[in-house]
């Protein structure tokens, strides 16, 4: 459905209605699209007593029920599914005049969701390359080890580290990755590493998150003797590889976020021949939409900049 033209003339609202406030749409718009008043707070970052309360105020306010509880859930009225079609509509016009307003302005913003070791590691390392060539974008990174209160509404691309490429259109390989353990070399000189068995003399640093862990890696190098060791819990990644740096033991990481690390010689890697792949970092954005100029250029700079690094 085309949405309709705005009118600079357009007449103003009759005084007898009473305007919505915005956050009661967005909260409505959200709880119905989501089928949750949780759901909807979780996105918006509000309670979700906080999204029941602004929805009921709009019901008062309009007169009618929009939602109906069925089980413990909710379903749209037949009111509620009309109200919603018009709702998306300024909704979008309102989204669009947004960016119309920005893209006219002296900057345009890309906003990026990335884990925060992906940011840490390997984005600022590349980063400043791209302010230089565009000084006209402004780019804005959201780092989360967890992706509680995302939203594709304040995201443009977003950094994903799996075992399992997405494959779709808006998706693409930023990465083939592979895995590895990994020390400071001043950890190897009372206790040297010749083969597998012989970190079972090190502690070995664990972090949740990884896609390949140390009782995977060590399965595949049919050791069963895995539980027999010191361990250290450390999160996120970024902070596991530091400790590594610093002697605390053996990480078991990513070799795209040690690049710097590898090359000052700050840390080295073991038993070269263990390393395992099969893990990636994704790069995706809104399914279905159009990039804006400015996210779309980041994006094409992301991928050419993972494959300079990669070698590829």
């Amino acid at each position: 459905m085309s949405e309709p033209p705005c009118r600079p003339s357009a007449p103003a609202p009759h005084p007898s209605v009473r305007r919505p406030a915005l956050r009661s749409l967005t909260s409505f718009e959200a709880a119905a699209r989501l089928g949750s008043f949780q759901a909807a707070a979780t996105e918006l970052r509000l309670t979700a007593s906080a999204v029941s309360h602004q929805i009921i105020t709009l019901e008062d306010l309009l007169g009618i029920q929009l939602f109906a509880r069925v089980g413990r859930g909710i379903q749209l009225t037949t009111p509620g599914e009309q109200y919603l079609q018009k709702v998306r509509q300024v909704l979008a016009i309102l989204d669009d005049a947004s960016r119309t307003a920005t893209q006219s302005g002296a900057t345009e913003v890309v906003r990026v969701h990335t884990p925060p070791s992906f940011a840490s590691k390997w984005l600022l390392r590349h980063l400043p390359a791209f302010l230089l060539d565009n000084p006209t974008i402004d780019v804005r990174v959201n780092a989360e080890s967890k992706r509680t209160g995302f939203s594709w509404s304040v995201t443009d691309l977003a950094v994903l580290y799996t075992g399992e490429p997405k494959r779709e259109p808006s998706a693409i390989t930023l990465l083939e990755d592979t895995v590895q353990p990994m020390c400071s070399p001043k950890l190897l000189t009372d206790r040297p590493v010749g083969m597998p068995r012989d970190l079972l003399n090190h502690t070995l640093i664990h972090t949740r998150g990884n896609v390949i862990t140390w009782k995977e890696w060590f399965a595949a190098q049919d050791l069963t003797a895995f539980g027999r060791h010191e361990r250290l819990q450390i999160d996120p990644s970024h902070i596991a590889i530091d400790a590594a740096i610093k002697e605390f033991g053996v990480v078991l990481e990513s070799e795209a976020l040690v690049q710097d690390e590898l090359a000052s010689g700050r840390l080295v890697t073991l038993l070269p021949e263990t390393a395992m792949g099969g893990v990636f970092w994704m790069l995706s954005w809104t399914p279905g939409e159009r990039l804006r100029p400015a996210a779309a250029r980041f994006r094409d700079w992301l991928k050419a900049a993972a494959a300079d690094s990669s070698g590829g």
